[in-house]
């Protein structure tokens, strides 16, 4: 396994025609298995830790130069958090990729036409405020762990305890530490099947990745 992306670390060398940019190692982690799960055969995406907002331009930058040296690259997928303005996210993204000579996407979730083919997914889904454990979150409603879990979270609103302003994040941490062997972050409970692929909260995510993937495929690549 090649080492991956991080702050001020692009990656050592590309080793795949398809890159997946996310922000941390957890993503990585969560992403790997959402792949698992959405492709029969092993996919040939290599999914790079390129680092929040505020380390994504120098990551990106990095990584532009390593897949220089890689003259097969078909297609590169960004994946970021709305946070608080998916479309604010979605222009940053965009304004980085344009800095460093890469032809972006009109909308989220599409890919463009340039060499490689660029693609930017806004984590929920390009338009709702959210992160990655909304999309979890979502998969699980209805569960019991779930019912549990908002309970708590109903619990701490009428007592007025102090709680996180991030709704799906704690609510993401009070899940993982029901299963069996408690976990602390969401891609590490990915790789416990903590969160249901299969479920429509991912098919959006899901069907940019297929569309990623299926880049060059055509051709034989």
């Amino acid at each position: 396994m090649l080492r991956n992306a991080g702050p001020d670390r692009p990656p050592s060398r590309i080793c795949s025609d398809w890159l997946l940019l996310v922000e941390g190692r957890d993503e990585v982690n969560l992403f790997n298995a959402l792949m698992k799960h959405c492709f029969d055969a092993e996919p040939q995406i290599q999914v790079i830790e390129a680092g929040g907002k505020d380390q994504f331009p120098a990551n990106l930058q990095g990584i532009r130069t390593a897949a220089e040296t890689r003259p097969t690259l078909r297609a590169i997928g960004v994946v970021r958090d709305a946070d608080e303005d998916a479309g604010a996210a979605f222009q940053s993204v965009c304004d980085h990729l344009r800095n460093v000579g890469y032809q972006p996407p009109r909308v989220h979730g599409e890919l463009s036409g340039g060499e490689p083919s660029i693609g930017v997914f806004i984590v929920p889904d390009g338009v709702d405020p959210g992160a990655i454990e909304t999309l979890c979150r979502r998969s699980r409603e209805g569960d019991d762990v779930s019912g549990c879990v908002d309970e708590y979270l109903r619990c701490l609103d009428e007592r007025g305890v102090k709680s996180s302003s991030n709704r799906d994040k704690t609510f993401a941490h009070a899940y993982l530490a029901a299963m069996r062997n408690p976990v602390a972050r969401v891609g590490e409970g990915a790789r416990q099947g903590a969160w249901d692929f299969g479920s429509p909260a991912f098919s959006e995510l899901s069907g940019f990745l297929g569309r990623l993937v299926a880049v060059g495929t055509a051709v034989g690549h």
